[in-house]
């Protein structure tokens, strides 16, 4: 058996590909990234190099679909945000391999957090209140009449990308500004939400038909940013609430496929409330594995065509920790001049704790894609330490879902 991931310069993308090789699959790995570090692993048989996902997403689908043409592939697979794109050219995929995905029109707009507005209401799931100005003086009149934290986000974004959360309401309508011209967001402006302190859960659901068949929940112990962003230590947890909202979410969009979702859990009243939604799998997969819910295990069944029953509910209590962003997590807060000396030592002694968990990456019966991202890891310490470190793992992973459309007439890959 053979099977094509894309985008697998990530955790998850790693997992994938054990996991599937683990199953007796051959796997090919298309990525946009030469020192990708998943495609190390053991477990890849191919590896090809593609054009970038987000600055030449034609040129990116034209290199996944001509591999589906060459080849005969039982599965495809895409991990980030290449499934936006790719969904688009679901009908032709299926020509060449089985796939799972849902339409283009149903992922984009699952992923647009204006939209979120509407379907969260119509699926009576709370969300903090939040507002879409239509013009950038209509932003700035209700920035200036603030007078509590928000979070500034643009309305389609990946891991927190060009996210701003602003505890000072007076430096709202400095730091919208810069959001909306370093990320060119003149023509879609960011949305202004409500900032709800407290901590972040999320979760990862297999769905089939708006019925879930297996998921996993857990709460963020450690985020990077630490004001809100992703989790780089987590531990599942049991949570009516989050059960309850995924279920109607689920339902509302009749889903089939991977679909996650990130809430937060307000701090004095333990109310969830809903701040965004990944149409697609997320690292939370690899803890549900150790939480005894295979989810990859069951969605390569699902691709194939077959039916799948219901999986185990999770263990609670495990915990799984992204090595390299939990030293992250770390160096931020000792390097962060807002803290007291007391603050950093207190910083030190949470992350220096040695509790059982496991690890995201780290294997050592496939040692290869450790080594590879460590090496990456040092040469860029300047950049990661950066204010917008992050975006260094991100530069070839999003789907610019305008710049796709715009550029439509003249692509040469056909969808259908």
């Amino acid at each position: 058996m053979k099977a094509l991931i894309t985008l697998a310069n990530t955790p998850t993308g790693l997992f994938m590909v054990r996991r599937l090789h683990a199953l007796g699959y051959k796997v090919t790995v298309i990525d946009s990234y030469s020192r990708s570090f998943a495609s190390y692993s053991n477990g890849v048989s191919k590896r090809i190099l593609a054009p970038s996902l987000l600055h030449d997403p034609h040129g990116y689908a034209k290199t996944v679909i001509d591999e589906l043409r060459r080849e005969r592939y039982d599965l495809y697979v895409p991990v980030l945000e290449d499934g936006f794109l790719m969904s688009y050219y679901k009908d032709t995929i299926e020509k060449y391999t089985n796939m799972v995905s849902m339409s283009y029109q149903d992922i984009t707009r699952a992923h647009n957090k204006h939209a979120m507005r509407e379907y969260a209401a119509e699926a009576d799931v709370r969300m903090p209140v939040t507002q879409a100005p239509d013009s950038l003086k209509g932003a700035f009149r209700l920035l200036e009449e603030l007078d509590s934290a928000v979070v500034i986000k643009p309305r389609v974004a990946c891991n927190a990308h060009g996210q701003k959360v602003v505890l000072d309401p007076k430096k709202a309508v400095w730091e919208y500004g810069q959001i909306v011209k370093k990320y060119g967001l003149e023509e879609q402006l960011p949305i202004v939400q409500q900032y709800i302190t407290g901590r972040l859960v999320s979760t990862v659901n297999l769905a089939v038909n708006g019925e879930i068949k297996g998921r996993v929940v857990f709460r963020a112990l450690r985020t990077v940013p630490t004001s809100g962003g992703t989790s780089s230590y987590r531990e599942t947890v049991t949570s009516p609430e989050a059960d309850l909202f995924d279920a109607r979410l689920i339902k509302h969009f009749n889903w089939t496929g991977f679909i996650s979702f990130d809430y937060m859990e307000e701090e004095t009243t333990g109310k969830l409330y809903l701040i965004d939604c990944n149409p697609r799998i997320a690292p939370g997969a690899i803890l549900a594995y150790y939480a005894g819910v295979d989810l990859m295990g069951a969605f390569a069944q699902l691709v194939q065509g077959k039916e799948i029953d219901a999986l185990p509910q999770q263990q609670d209590g495990v915990r799984c920790k992204l090595q390299f962003l939990d030293l992250g997590w770390l160096l931020y807060n000792l390097i962060d001049k807002e803290l007291t000396s007391k603050e950093k030592f207190e910083s030190f002694k949470a992350w220096i704790k040695r509790e059982k968990s496991y690890n995201d990456i780290e294997s050592i019966h496939d040692m290869r894609p450790t080594f590879a991202l460590w090496t990456f890891l040092l040469r860029n310490i300047g950049k990661l330490l950066g204010a917008d470190g992050g975006e260094i793992f991100l530069e070839h992973s999003l789907f610019d879902q305008e710049a796709f459309e715009k550029g439509l007439a003249e692509s040469a890959v056909s969808p259908v």
